[in-house]
């Protein structure tokens, strides 16, 4: 899943991981509600497999990253435990790195994006 609201980021992220071998099943949203409700959506649908990996931006509108780790993490049945959550942003401010860590995230990542790190990531 890709939560972000540039569209040439989500393209982009798109064509990584298609290139790392994931060509089904990449989820897009353009902000943290939309990505929410497709979760609840996919939930609500019996599907027990939630995204393996959720690419999430800090800075969007209508709800931020941390306001959707913030909801994701007190919404039952949404159980991300198995689910690898990046954050992916272009912020240098160390207060957002910080921040992160207090939610159960897989790790913190500088945009733009690369081959080698997406490779890293998906093991």
């Amino acid at each position: 899943m890709i939560v972000d609201d540039d569209e040439n980021w989500i393209f982009v992220s798109k064509l990584l991981l298609k290139r790392a071998g994931i060509q089904n099943g990449i989820i897009t949203a353009k902000n943290g509600l939309e990505a929410f409700t497709k979760l609840q959506d996919l939930v609500s649908a019996g599907d027990k497999k939630l995204p393996d990996l959720i690419l999430l931006d800090i800075r969007m509108p209508v709800m931020d990253g941390f306001e959707f780790l913030e909801k994701t993490t007190k919404t039952d049945p949404i159980d991300l435990s198995q689910t690898k959550v990046y954050i992916c942003s272009s912020s240098l401010n160390p207060g957002d790195k910080e921040k992160a860590a207090l939610y159960p995230i897989a790790g913190f990542l500088t945009k733009p994006l690369t081959k080698e790190v997406l490779q890293g990531i998906l093991g």
